[in-house]
């Protein structure tokens, strides 16, 4: 696992992070402020991105590569689709890792964002503006997984009712 760190020119973003549905949320001057506490982490296959249980401030967003998501040593799904937000519920939350997240390929390459040092710099009292685009976009974020779990327990159910049958 290997840590970059971000170095950009102030108003342009590198063709890696355009399209990025999360950073497209935040206006210029936002922006800046989340890309200067941000760094790469580039991982091989089987690195440990996420420790289930660990206590962790950052955010990543997938940019290349694909990740599993582990609960208790079971694959519950795989992050694959460039620029996919994970490692937010603990900063909603505020609590301990829920799973662990392990690069699934050798070309994994993530953002990754240091919450709890962006608010160090960016005091939420006085950068109402940040927060209220950041929890936006995290809403948004746990809306499609709720709803696409949603659907997914429907399917369930509708099999189990099959098979009583």
């Amino acid at each position: 696992m290997k840590e970059f760190a971000y170095i950009h020119e102030e108003g342009k973003l590198p063709a890696l992070l355009n399209n990025i549905p999360f950073l497209e949320s935040f206006t210029d001057g936002h922006l800046n402020d989340i890309l200067y506490s941000s760094y790469f982490l580039q991982c091989d296959r089987g690195d440990v991105i996420i420790e289930q249980e660990a206590e962790d401030s950052r955010i990543f967003i997938l940019l290349a590569g694909e990740a599993d998501v582990i609960k208790d040593g079971e694959i519950i799904t795989t992050i694959d689709r460039s620029g996919e937000v994970f490692g937010e519920l603990a900063i909603i939350s505020d609590e301990r890792r829920s799973a662990t997240v392990q690069a699934k390929s050798d070309d994994l390459l993530c953002l990754v964002i240091d919450q709890k040092f962006l608010s160090e710099i960016k005091p939420e009292g006085q950068n109402a503006s940040y927060y209220a685009a950041f929890y936006g976009f995290l809403c948004k974020v746990l809306a499609e997984r709720l709803k696409r779990n949603t659907k997914h327990l429907a399917e369930i159910e509708r099999e189990v009712e099959e098979l009583r049958k």
